[in-house]
């Protein structure tokens, strides 16, 4: 909000700006494990500050539901079980994109995004071991602050319908075991990061 603040000082008297509030569905994985993609909401609001007749900066944020689901061994109580892991990390993103328009509405837009984890759990479940299939906050092992780099196009139509898609690749480690849980899962849960595809409506004021 400080951010979307700062350039609405700069440019809100010399430029026309709009709010886009936006809301899709984050298709989260995390990179170099055997997960595959959990959907999750996308919701939130970007500001388009108009710099030059086809180049803008838009920053935004956004609350986004993430993480990954995989069917792997399960640590309970000291062994490892057949089972399955369901991260569920939802994330405070602030994105701040350089967005060029290509030709009418047509656009592209890349550029750095800050997030912030507000919640994390884990629900593990192995058969018949007790808590299994329950949620445990682990929001102690998961680092507060993500950093990725945004890609991605969209289109602004003239009635002031906007579709967007973009995709996240995250630059810092989702994880901090540290001495917390099992050597197996430092090792195998050791340099994940946060890969997300994003599919978004808004409407542009």
């Amino acid at each position: 909000m400080l951010l979307i603040a700062a350039f609405t000082f700069q440019f809100g008297q010399a430029q026309e700006f709009h709010f886009i509030p936006k809301i899709g569905m984050s298709f989260a994985n995390l990179t170099n494990t055997d997960g595959s993609m959990t959907p999750g909401l996308n919701i939130g609001v970007a500001a388009e500050f108009p710099i030059f007749e086809d180049f803008a900066i838009e920053p935004g944020i956004y609350y986004s539901m993430q993480g990954t689901r995989s069917d792997v061994y399960v640590a309970m109580d000291d062994m490892l079980v057949d089972g399955d892991l369901t991260y569920d990390m939802d994330y405070l993103n602030i994105p701040i994109y350089a967005k060029y328009y290509v030709y009418d509405g047509l656009y592209l837009f890349a550029g750095p995004q800050f997030g912030f984890n507000v919640q994390s759990s884990l629900n593990a479940d192995a058969v018949n071991f007790e808590g299994s299939g329950e949620d445990m906050d682990i929001k102690d092992i998961v680092k507060v602050f993500d950093f990725s780099i945004g890609i991605g196009a969209g289109y602004q139509f003239d009635m002031g319908l906007n579709v967007s898609l973009n995709y996240n690749i995250g630059l810092t480690n989702t994880f901090d075991y540290g001495d917390t849980t099992s050597e197996y899962l430092k090792e195998e849960f050791d340099k994940c990061r946060n890969s997300v595809l994003q599919i978004n409506l808004g409407w542009r004021f």
